[in-house]
């Protein structure tokens, strides 16, 4: 005949621990807290410019094109005001044009990097790979 201890008893479990839980709780508040300032930081296209720290000399007008954005991203090609649609047939007349010219990209300071990366590529899809970037703070 088999005795039965109350110690090996098998009994069921009333109560839940809520210890794991309260770690797994503390360890996800601490994780959105860490990473919620830097979801919404507002620097999307908000990204400045650098000025150069000492004028440079541009090289020589002959074989310098100045292609510029204003404040307001209005666009002059040697000093002419053109539509962002039109730069591109421009930029390929004048790479046909002149194909050992070079183009010096004059930006606003507080435009955003996006309309130096639109004009840089449409510079490239021209066939222009002789290229330079100045930025000022003044409105031209």
């Amino acid at each position: 005949m088999k005795r039965w201890s109350h110690r090996h008893q098998l009994r069921l479990i009333n109560e839940i621990s809520v210890t794991p839980l309260l770690d797994v709780v503390l360890v996800l508040m601490l994780v959105f807290m860490l990473t919620a300032p830097l979801l919404n930081d507002g620097t999307k296209g908000a990204l400045v410019l650098p000025l150069a720290s000492s004028p440079t000399k541009p090289p020589a007008p002959k074989s310098v094109a100045t292609l510029s954005m204003d404040k307001d991203q209005t666009v002059r090609l040697e000093g002419k005001p053109l539509a962002v649609a039109d730069l591109g047939a421009e930029l390929i007349n004048l790479a046909r044009a002149r194909p050992e010219t070079g183009v010096l990209v004059q930006m606003h300071r507080d435009l955003p990097v996006q309309a130096l990366v639109e004009l840089m590529d449409k510079l490239r899809a021209a066939g222009i790979s002789r290229t330079a970037v100045a930025t000022s703070a003044k409105t031209e």
